[in-house]
């Protein structure tokens, strides 16, 4: 398998990051430093070293956040609260990461894993994984909002965003489903209708739910609880 899979096997870090450790040389095979990510390697029969150290197949694990406003999505940062404060000291954060991310001031659904080819496969584009989010908006929004966010609205930034799914649920609170996820989109989608979203939660992502969860808790899943 490439030396890259087996490394994200190992659950050392995340693809992003392996793929620069190995860049970096911080990554040996056989005693010979390899930046090379798509070496052929082994399951005992290749050694392998990520910072001198040789790293075990690791039980992948997963588990299901229900993130609070106020944290950032990232495992560390110098000047602001992150996500990975809200994991239990029982969860080695060294090991898992976030799928996708949520803006600061966004609460909802957030999953953590050490699976990095799951990881992968969820953000990829091609994959279209549904992300629903609750939505309370500054105004009412018309049926021509609705219809304009359904079919593909153009950002501030000229983006045209994809097809959505608009659940109305009262004239200032709606579910939005997309298949994206750029920064700020939501935001900027009910921006491009003249409107401003005052509070934002993910409630889905894929099959995966809130159901049962209280803010702040998080909770293992298995793998076979995610539906690809």
């Amino acid at each position: 398998m490439r030396l890259e899979k087996y490394l994200v096997q190992c659950g050392v870090a995340s693809r992003k990051k392996i793929k620069v450790a190995i860049a970096q040389g911080r990554v040996t095979v056989n005693g010979n430093i390899e930046v090379n990510d798509a070496t052929d390697v082994e399951w005992e029969k290749d050694i392998i070293t990520f910072d001198g150290v040789i790293p075990e197949k690791k039980q992948l694990k997963y588990y299901v956040m229900y993130k609070i406003a106020g944290y950032i999505t990232a495992m560390e940062d110098k000047n602001k609260k992150t996500v990975a404060e809200l994991l239990p000291e029982s969860i080695d954060k060294n090991s898992v990461f976030p799928v996708g991310r949520l803006d600061r001031d966004t609460e909802g659904l957030l999953l953590f894993t050490s699976d990095g080819d799951l990881s992968h496969a969820m953000a990829h584009p091609n994959r279209n994984m549904e992300k629903t989010y609750y939505v309370e908006l500054d105004r009412e929004i018309s049926s021509e909002d609705i219809e304009a966010l359904e079919n593909g609205i153009t950002l501030d930034t000229n983006y045209t965003a994809l097809p959505s799914k608009v659940e109305y649920l009262s004239p200032k609170s709606i579910h939005l489903t997309i298949t994206e996820g750029k920064y700020h989109q939501v935001k900027k989608m009910l921006k491009a209708v003249k409107n401003k979203v005052i509070y934002l939660k993910r409630i889905k992502f894929g099959n995966l739910t809130l159901e049962g969860m209280i803010p702040g808790e998080v909770k293992e899943i298995q793998r076979e609880d995610i539906i690809m």
